[in-house]
Protein backbone atom coordinates (compact mmCIF):
# COMPACT_ATOMS: atom_id res chain seq x y z
CA UNK A 1 0.00 0.00 0.00
CA UNK A 2 0.99 3.58 -0.94
CA UNK A 3 2.29 5.60 2.26
CA UNK A 4 0.73 8.68 3.07
CA UNK A 5 2.10 11.75 4.99
CA UNK A 6 1.28 11.38 8.51
CA UNK A 7 3.26 14.13 9.81
CA UNK A 8 6.23 16.99 9.40
CA UNK A 9 8.14 18.42 12.20
CA UNK A 10 10.09 21.83 12.41
CA UNK A 11 13.44 21.11 14.93
CA UNK A 12 13.95 24.14 16.70
CA UNK A 13 16.32 25.29 19.73
CA UNK A 14 13.49 27.15 21.56
CA UNK A 15 10.45 25.17 21.92
CA UNK A 16 9.03 28.73 23.93
CA UNK A 17 9.83 30.55 20.81
CA UNK A 18 8.38 28.20 18.30
CA UNK A 19 5.27 27.99 20.33
CA UNK A 20 4.77 31.72 20.14
CA UNK A 21 5.37 32.24 16.65
CA UNK A 22 3.11 29.10 15.50
CA UNK A 23 0.27 30.25 17.54
CA UNK A 24 0.49 33.97 16.36
CA UNK A 25 -0.11 32.36 12.77
CA UNK A 26 -3.10 30.92 13.72
CA UNK A 27 -2.39 26.94 14.68
CA UNK A 28 -3.63 25.46 17.74
CA UNK A 29 -1.18 23.98 19.39
CA UNK A 30 -1.62 21.02 22.26
CA UNK A 31 0.02 21.25 25.50
CA UNK A 32 3.27 20.22 25.37
CA UNK A 33 4.81 16.70 26.26
CA UNK A 34 8.24 14.56 26.22
CA UNK A 35 8.89 11.60 24.51
CA UNK A 36 10.39 8.22 25.83
CA UNK A 37 11.01 5.04 24.41
CA UNK A 38 12.07 1.29 25.50
CA UNK A 39 15.68 3.23 27.24
CA UNK A 40 13.33 5.15 29.65
CA UNK A 41 12.56 9.01 29.00
CA UNK A 42 14.14 11.22 27.02
CA UNK A 43 15.20 15.00 26.51
CA UNK A 44 13.01 16.32 24.00
CA UNK A 45 9.30 17.20 23.59
CA UNK A 46 6.98 18.76 21.73
CA UNK A 47 3.75 20.59 20.66
CA UNK A 48 1.65 19.34 17.64
CA UNK A 49 -0.73 20.85 15.52
CA UNK A 50 -3.39 18.36 15.06
CA UNK A 51 -5.39 18.52 11.59
CA UNK A 52 -7.94 16.48 10.57
CA UNK A 53 -5.77 14.78 8.07
CA UNK A 54 -2.42 14.25 9.07
CA UNK A 55 -0.32 16.58 12.14
CA UNK A 56 2.73 19.26 12.53
CA UNK A 57 5.01 19.07 15.06
CA UNK A 58 7.46 21.37 16.56
CA UNK A 59 9.90 19.81 18.56
CA UNK A 60 13.08 20.71 20.66
CA UNK A 61 14.72 19.60 23.58
CA UNK A 62 13.43 19.99 26.86
CA UNK A 63 15.74 18.74 29.02
CA UNK A 64 19.44 18.78 27.96
CA UNK A 65 20.44 16.29 30.75
CA UNK A 66 18.43 13.41 29.10
CA UNK A 67 19.13 11.59 25.83
CA UNK A 68 18.61 14.17 22.85
CA UNK A 69 21.61 13.54 20.78
CA UNK A 70 19.13 12.49 17.49
CA UNK A 71 17.48 15.92 17.70
CA UNK A 72 20.81 17.82 18.42
CA UNK A 73 22.44 16.07 15.07
CA UNK A 74 19.62 17.80 13.21
CA UNK A 75 20.09 21.41 15.13
CA UNK A 76 23.63 21.60 14.27
CA UNK A 77 23.01 21.63 10.53
CA UNK A 78 20.09 24.22 10.79
CA UNK A 79 16.99 25.16 12.85
CA UNK A 80 13.87 24.31 10.65
CA UNK A 81 11.81 21.71 9.36
CA UNK A 82 13.96 18.35 8.88
CA UNK A 83 11.49 15.14 10.14
CA UNK A 84 9.14 13.69 7.35
CA UNK A 85 6.61 11.01 8.57
CA UNK A 86 5.69 8.54 6.28
CA UNK A 87 2.09 6.98 7.84
CA UNK A 88 2.03 3.20 7.78
CA UNK A 89 -0.92 0.62 9.06
CA UNK A 90 1.43 -1.97 9.54
CA UNK A 91 5.29 -1.22 10.18
CA UNK A 92 6.16 -4.83 10.10
CA UNK A 93 4.47 -5.35 6.32
CA UNK A 94 6.23 -2.17 5.20
CA UNK A 95 9.75 -3.15 6.79
CA UNK A 96 9.29 -6.37 4.77
CA UNK A 97 8.47 -4.37 1.47
CA UNK A 98 10.41 -1.67 1.74
CA UNK A 99 13.61 -3.74 2.66
CA UNK A 100 13.01 -5.29 -0.48
CA UNK A 101 13.78 -2.35 -2.69
CA UNK A 102 16.70 -0.74 -0.26
CA UNK A 103 18.98 -1.82 2.77
CA UNK A 104 19.00 1.20 4.27
CA UNK A 105 15.96 0.60 7.14
CA UNK A 106 15.81 0.23 10.51
CA UNK A 107 13.68 -3.02 12.37
CA UNK A 108 10.64 -1.22 13.30
CA UNK A 109 10.54 -0.07 16.92
CA UNK A 110 8.52 1.61 19.57
CA UNK A 111 8.22 4.93 21.24
CA UNK A 112 6.05 6.53 23.42
CA UNK A 113 4.87 9.87 25.20
CA UNK A 114 2.13 11.20 27.66
CA UNK A 115 -0.41 13.32 25.60
CA UNK A 116 -2.14 16.01 27.44
CA UNK A 117 -5.65 14.39 27.24
CA UNK A 118 -9.04 16.20 28.89
CA UNK A 119 -7.73 17.31 32.51
CA UNK A 120 -5.10 14.51 32.86
CA UNK A 121 -2.73 12.34 29.80
CA UNK A 122 -2.86 9.41 27.95
CA UNK A 123 0.03 7.34 26.48
CA UNK A 124 0.18 7.66 22.73
CA UNK A 125 2.41 4.91 21.16
CA UNK A 126 4.02 5.06 17.64
CA UNK A 127 6.10 2.45 15.76
CA UNK A 128 8.65 3.75 13.95
CA UNK A 129 10.78 2.36 11.19
CA UNK A 130 13.38 5.09 9.70
CA UNK A 131 15.46 5.16 7.10
CA UNK A 132 19.22 5.48 7.40
CA UNK A 133 20.23 9.24 7.21
CA UNK A 134 23.71 8.69 5.04
CA UNK A 135 21.44 7.35 2.72
CA UNK A 136 18.70 9.75 2.86
CA UNK A 137 20.09 13.06 3.99
CA UNK A 138 17.46 15.63 2.65
CA UNK A 139 15.25 14.91 5.06
CA UNK A 140 14.65 12.53 8.55
CA UNK A 141 12.43 9.82 7.11
CA UNK A 142 10.81 7.38 8.63
CA UNK A 143 7.64 5.23 8.79
CA UNK A 144 5.48 6.07 11.25
CA UNK A 145 2.51 3.51 12.68
CA UNK A 146 0.08 5.01 15.11
CA UNK A 147 -1.20 2.18 17.77
CA UNK A 148 -3.06 5.33 19.75
CA UNK A 149 -4.86 7.34 16.98
CA UNK A 150 -7.81 8.20 19.28
CA UNK A 151 -5.40 9.78 21.95
CA UNK A 152 -3.79 12.08 19.38
CA UNK A 153 -6.78 13.21 17.39
CA UNK A 154 -8.84 14.91 20.10
CA UNK A 155 -11.98 16.45 18.55
CA UNK A 156 -11.03 19.76 20.16
CA UNK A 157 -7.87 20.12 18.97
CA UNK A 158 -8.84 19.94 15.12
CA UNK A 159 -10.06 23.46 14.70
CA UNK A 160 -7.59 26.43 14.39
CA UNK A 161 -8.25 29.99 13.39
CA UNK A 162 -6.43 30.20 10.26
CA UNK A 163 -8.38 27.98 8.77
CA UNK A 164 -6.18 25.05 7.89
CA UNK A 165 -7.80 21.15 8.00
CA UNK A 166 -5.11 19.41 6.32
CA UNK A 167 -1.24 18.51 5.67
CA UNK A 168 -0.78 19.31 2.05
CA UNK A 169 3.10 18.51 1.71
CA UNK A 170 6.69 20.02 2.23
CA UNK A 171 9.25 20.89 -0.46
CA UNK A 172 12.86 19.44 0.01
CA UNK A 173 15.90 21.55 -1.41
CA UNK A 174 18.66 19.40 -3.18
CA UNK A 175 21.18 19.96 -5.86
CA UNK A 176 19.66 16.77 -7.85
CA UNK A 177 15.72 16.41 -7.55
CA UNK A 178 16.25 13.37 -9.89
CA UNK A 179 18.75 11.81 -7.76
CA UNK A 180 16.88 12.13 -4.40
CA UNK A 181 13.48 11.53 -6.04
CA UNK A 182 14.67 8.29 -7.53
CA UNK A 183 15.86 7.41 -3.64
CA UNK A 184 12.34 8.16 -2.18
CA UNK A 185 10.69 6.61 -4.98
CA UNK A 186 12.54 3.42 -3.33
CA UNK A 187 11.12 4.32 -0.20
CA UNK A 188 7.72 4.86 -1.38
CA UNK A 189 7.03 2.06 -3.64
CA UNK A 190 5.57 5.26 -6.45
CA UNK A 191 7.06 6.88 -9.15
CA UNK A 192 7.90 10.50 -9.15
CA UNK A 193 6.14 12.97 -11.79
CA UNK A 194 7.03 15.88 -13.28
CA UNK A 195 4.78 18.96 -12.36
CA UNK A 196 5.91 22.58 -13.55
CA UNK A 197 9.18 21.87 -13.86
CA UNK A 198 8.88 20.07 -10.73
CA UNK A 199 9.52 16.38 -9.36
CA UNK A 200 6.78 15.68 -6.97
CA UNK A 201 5.92 12.07 -5.25
CA UNK A 202 2.14 11.91 -4.90
CA UNK A 203 1.76 9.59 -1.63
CA UNK A 204 -1.77 8.40 -1.09
CA UNK A 205 -2.19 11.24 0.80
CA UNK A 206 -0.06 13.94 0.53
CA UNK A 207 3.14 14.63 -1.69
CA UNK A 208 6.79 15.72 -1.17
CA UNK A 209 8.06 18.26 -3.64
CA UNK A 210 11.82 18.24 -5.19
CA UNK A 211 13.30 21.72 -6.05
CA UNK A 212 16.74 22.90 -6.56
CA UNK A 213 17.63 26.41 -4.55
CA UNK A 214 17.06 28.27 -7.50
CA UNK A 215 13.86 26.65 -8.33
CA UNK A 216 12.94 27.05 -4.90
CA UNK A 217 13.84 31.01 -4.57
CA UNK A 218 11.67 31.52 -8.37
CA UNK A 219 8.88 29.68 -6.79
CA UNK A 220 8.86 30.95 -2.86
CA UNK A 221 8.91 34.82 -3.12
CA UNK A 222 13.47 34.73 -3.74
CA UNK A 223 13.57 32.60 -0.55
CA UNK A 224 17.29 31.42 -0.49
CA UNK A 225 18.16 27.57 0.98
CA UNK A 226 20.77 28.42 3.61
CA UNK A 227 22.39 24.77 2.47
CA UNK A 228 21.57 21.92 0.62
CA UNK A 229 19.96 19.60 1.35
CA UNK A 230 17.10 21.48 2.85
CA UNK A 231 13.81 20.86 4.00
CA UNK A 232 12.22 24.25 2.99
CA UNK A 233 8.64 24.87 3.03
CA UNK A 234 5.06 23.13 4.42
CA UNK A 235 1.78 22.87 3.10
CA UNK A 236 -1.47 23.43 4.52
CA UNK A 237 -4.52 23.15 2.92
CA UNK A 238 -7.23 25.78 4.07
CA UNK A 239 -10.99 26.26 3.36
CA UNK A 240 -11.25 29.64 2.74
CA UNK A 241 -8.28 31.52 1.42
CA UNK A 242 -9.75 34.97 1.67
CA UNK A 243 -10.56 34.12 5.99
CA UNK A 244 -6.66 33.12 6.08
CA UNK A 245 -5.58 36.18 4.61
CA UNK A 246 -7.68 38.19 7.15
CA UNK A 247 -6.47 36.01 9.68
CA UNK A 248 -3.12 37.15 9.08
CA UNK A 249 -3.81 40.76 8.62
CA UNK A 250 -5.52 41.18 11.48
CA UNK A 251 -2.47 39.27 13.58
CA UNK A 252 0.10 41.78 11.86
CA UNK A 253 1.78 38.61 10.18
CA UNK A 254 3.41 39.44 7.23
CA UNK A 255 2.48 37.37 3.75
CA UNK A 256 2.75 36.85 0.07
CA UNK A 257 0.97 35.73 -2.99
CA UNK A 258 1.84 32.34 -3.89
CA UNK A 259 2.63 31.07 -6.87
CA UNK A 260 -0.68 28.71 -6.86
CA UNK A 261 -4.11 30.20 -7.22
CA UNK A 262 -5.50 31.40 -3.94
CA UNK A 263 -2.20 30.35 -2.51
CA UNK A 264 -0.39 32.34 0.26
CA UNK A 265 3.34 32.11 1.50
CA UNK A 266 4.75 33.36 5.23
CA UNK A 267 8.60 33.19 5.25
CA UNK A 268 10.48 31.46 7.25
CA UNK A 269 11.61 34.63 9.78
CA UNK A 270 7.82 34.29 11.37
CA UNK A 271 7.70 30.74 11.26
CA UNK A 272 11.16 29.93 13.00
CA UNK A 273 12.77 28.43 10.09
CA UNK A 274 10.22 26.91 7.41
CA UNK A 275 8.35 28.60 4.64
CA UNK A 276 4.52 27.97 4.89
CA UNK A 277 2.36 27.95 2.34
CA UNK A 278 -1.56 28.18 2.53
CA UNK A 279 -3.36 26.58 -0.50
CA UNK A 280 -6.83 25.52 -1.13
Amino acid sequence: MTPWLDHAALATDSLDRAQVAWERLGFTLTLRSSHSGSDGPWGTGNHCIMLREGYFELIGVTDAALYHEHLRVLLDCYSGLHLVALGTADSDATHTEVSGRIAAIGEPYPIARQVPFGEGTKEGRFRITEIEPAWFPEADLFFCQHDTPDVLWQPDLLDHANGAVRLNGVVLVCDDPGAVAARLALVAGVEPTEEEGNLIVVLSRGRIVLQTPQAFAERHGGVVAPTTPWAGAVMFQVEHPARTQAYLEDRGVQFEAGVRPDSLLVRPEQTDGACIIFEI
